[in-house]
């Protein structure tokens, strides 16, 4: 990255750790002579196949991606180059009054094996559920397309390089010149559910106007000034909203794991709009503390809304 080009645009990709410009390719055979192991962690870079924009992205709008090399295991390709992979806009926000620049969070999902399975992607090396608070920085890693330009709109270009990690492990009997899967012992999902805190700090700006705030297709408050509430959701994917569909994020929700949204005020032409941050844990608890539970009143999903302190 050149100090020239950070001044050029704004994006920010799931990704986490060093960026590498090969794929890993190492071997594993130690479980079973004639096994091949495909670790969890290992490196696999993938490119964006098509440009995406702030101006039109949208939270959960398919994003395509394609594996950029052989991923080789044992001398087997485990990946082939060119291989799709599928991923989704984590957040998008289109520029603004006053030089705002746009914003553009994406994510990588999943690809196929060789033999045709499904091979889930993450941004980081560790493991899931690590780390049980999902935090900005986890959402919106810095890489290379990390660029940023006044005024303008966020843009991934076609072609540019994302490193991701394989997000469970995969094992492969040697079958003549192909490979077979290699049936693994799982354990049953987990039934824990994932919290999520919504708060609104105590502002003057905009005191008085009361945005909603929506968790999928389901209104949950009218959020008025310097209050919060909790929500519980089963593990998946979650679109956290305003009323503006492209004012939100969508995050796969892990069990277990618990995430931070922040509302404020935006002022527009002419009038203030309801704006929503995935915010860091130690700065919202701390916000939190000082803020009162959310009205009965302003409450639209009773069923859902529960007061639970962080």
């Amino acid at each position: 990255m050149f100090p020239h080009q950070i001044k050029q645009s704004m994006v920010a990709i799931l990704v986490i750790a060093s960026i590498s410009t090969h794929i890993y390719a190492a071997g594993d055979i130690n479980h079973s002579a004639d096994e091949v192991v495909l670790p969890e962690g290992t490196l696999i870079n993938v490119a964006i196949a098509k440009e995406v924009t702030s101006k039109e992205a949208k939270p959960n709008d398919p994003v395509e991606f394609k594996v950029t090399e052989d991923l080789v295991i044992g001398g087997q390709v485990i990946v082939r180059k060119g291989t799709p992979a599928i991923g989704s806009v984590i957040n998008a926000e289109k520029r603004g009054y006053l030089g705002k620049s746009g914003k553009l969070a994406v994510q990588v999902e999943s690809t196929t094996t060789s033999d045709g399975q499904r091979l889930k992607l993450r941004a980081a090396k560790g493991r899931e559920g690590d780390d049980k608070t999902v935090s900005t920085a986890m959402l919106a890693g810095i890489s290379p397309a990390f660029l940023f330009r006044k005024g303008g709109e966020a843009k991934i270009e076609a072609g540019t390089v994302v490193p991701v990690y394989v997000a469970e492990e995969k094992r492969f009997r040697v079958e003549g010149a192909t490979l077979a899967p290699v049936v693994m012992e799982t354990t049953a999902p987990s039934t824990e559910q994932a919290t999520v805190f919504i708060y609104r700090p105590d502002k003057w700006a905009g005191y008085a106007l009361e945005p909603s705030v929506f968790v999928d297709e389901t209104e949950l408050a009218r959020m008025d000034n310097g209050r919060f509430f909790a929500i519980k959701l089963n593990a998946g994917k979650h679109i956290v909203r305003m009323t503006d569909e492209k004012k939100g994020y969508a995050v796969d929700m892990g069990p277990g794991q618990t995430y931070f949204f922040r509302i404020g005020m935006e002022m527009g032409m002419w009038k203030g709009h309801g704006k929503i941050t995935l915010d860091d844990r130690e700065r919202a608890v701390k916000e939190i503390k000082k803020l009162k539970f959310i009205g009965k009143d302003k409450i639209k999903a009773p069923t859902l809304v529960v007061e639970l302190a962080p």
